[in-house]
């Protein structure tokens, strides 16, 4: 059972990546061997910069895409294109020999500043190929050892899987055989109702109960065990039963957020409010919030952005390989995922040739330029520009590229469910804290204009989050 690090309630810090801890580990043994260094910060200090520099360390993170099969048919997959090729052997081997020669990868990274690594493996659903993801990884650890790499002590395999292959004799081999190693992530919506209204086999029957039979074996192999539930217009009504379902399972957090897709409509945000109130009741009554996390409240959220970063890392920062070897800033960008018609994939080289150089490839200098200014400068999304309430409010940016062209222009079609959960965590944290009798130090103040509030609430219900937020 999770302890709040904090000692109040669980957050997000509860649940800590691995790439996090391990950058960690290797910030403060960075910092220890640049022990000449006596913590002067001057410009002029070698042992100073160095240290700054390596502070930044993150594990890079590279994807394989061993399989565009998939045994579900959800209806909310933004891969919309799924072919049935799987990547073969040969291909899998070239792929890891690739990963590790430098010439290659071409700066895109390098085990200096990347001395650790998360490798992936994605579908469709990758448990189809259990097989070709244990041939990768053995053939990972050994060549990682042969070149006494860094990353033959700093990886991780990391899988996402819709659970209905889990309990599978090879699967449960492939995990045994990688203890501590492997990060596995059971997608499972909620309760029955909410799971099987998008999660379906490809005959439309439910794939509820074979997944909830995976995650009661799942939750004993996972110390802190968390899951990632996706709501759509279709199955937004159940996030309240849903959340305590999988409260009820085992399960100590539920990663959940909205499709970025076009679709969302004002009653539907009128829902989502209603049932994160609910939700936030919930979680109040009988200190649920010190056992249980639902990301959807999240104290950082609804404040002014003061950052011009680009919010997703599919703008160069991570690699996918495809099953034919060739490479992309992220499986976004690959046909299989691209739902406009005639929109073409960006591939960034493959892993015979190498990949292109990022001042020469025109499409990965523009990922790299992007920003939360210049991908707001068109009339549908110039209002994001001076929202009170930017924070928290996510983007993809394969996405944009699939739905206008360009990588460089953030869709919006999320922002009146954004609304509706700033709104919400006005509600949850500011009763929160009463509580918890902090509320003289913390508050969670409704930025949100009246106007645009009332498009969602009533003059109540608006009356009364103003009252929560006086002190």
């Amino acid at each position: 059972m999770a302890e709040p690090k904090n000692g109040l309630y669980l957050t997000n810090a509860d649940f800590p990546q691995w790439q996090d801890d391990i950058s960690n580990y290797i910030n403060s043994y960075s910092y220890k061997m640049n022990s000449n260094c006596k913590g002067c910060n001057e410009s002029s200090c070698h042992n100073c910069n160095e240290a700054s520099y390596i502070s930044g360390i993150k594990a890079k993170n590279i994807t394989f895409v061993v399989t565009e099969k998939c045994n579900l048919n959800c209806s909310y997959c933004y891969e919309m294109h799924k072919t049935g090729i799987r990547m073969t052997k040969e291909i899998a081997k070239e792929a890891v020999d690739f990963i590790f020669d430098e010439n290659k990868v071409n700066g895109y990274y390098d085990k200096e500043t990347s001395p650790a690594v998360i490798i992936e493996f994605i579908g469709g659903e990758p448990f189809l190929e259990v097989d070709l993801i244990d041939y990768i990884s053995e053939y990972f650890k050994k060549k990682a050892f042969e070149l006494n790499h860094p990353w033959a002590v700093n990886y991780m395999f990391s899988l996402t899987t819709n659970g209905t292959l889990y309990k599978t004799e090879k699967v449960q081999k492939y995990l045994k055989r990688n203890p501590g190693k492997v990060s596995v992530g059971i997608t499972i919506d909620g309760n029955k109702e909410l799971h099987d209204s998008c999660r379906v086999f490809h005959d439309g029957s439910g794939s509820y109960d074979i997944v909830e039979e995976s995650v009661k074996l799942w939750i004993q192999n996972e110390s802190n065990p968390q899951t990632k539930i996706t709501l759509s217009p279709t199955n937004v009504g159940f996030l309240n039963d849903a959340i305590k379902n999988v409260k009820e399972l085992g399960i100590n957090g539920a990663f959940t957020n909205c499709v970025f897709e076009e679709g969302w409509t004002i009653d539907h945000a009128k829902i989502l409010y209603s049932e994160m109130i609910k939700l936030a009741d919930y979680l109040l009554n009988d200190e649920t919030y010190k056992n249980f996390f639902c990301s959807l409240f999240d104290e950082s959220i609804g404040e002014v952005n003061t950052s011009d970063n680009n919010w997703c890392g599919g703008d160069g920062q991570m690699l996918a390989i495809g099953p034919d070897g060739r490479c992309f800033p992220c499986i976004r960008f690959m046909k299989y995922a691209l739902g406009e018609p005639g929109r073409k994939e960006q591939p960034i080289g493959d892993i015979w040739n190498g990949l292109d150089n990022k001042e020469d490839n025109k499409w990965l200098k523009k990922l790299t330029e992007i920003t939360a200014t210049s991908q707001c400068q068109y009339e549908d999304n110039k209002k994001c520009l001076d929202c009170e309430i930017a924070t928290g409010c996510a983007l993809c940016t394969g996405y944009n590229y699939d739905k206008f062209g360009t990588p460089n222009h953030k869709a919006t079609f999320i922002c009146d469910m954004h609304k509706a959960r700033v709104l919400a965590n006005t509600y949850f944290w500011n009763k929160l804290y009463k509580k918890l009798n902090i509320d003289n130090k913390c508050i969670f103040n409704l930025n949100i204009r009246k106007e645009l509030a009332l498009e969602i609430l009533t003059e109540k219900e608006y009356n009364e989050l103003i009252e929560l937020t006086k002190r």
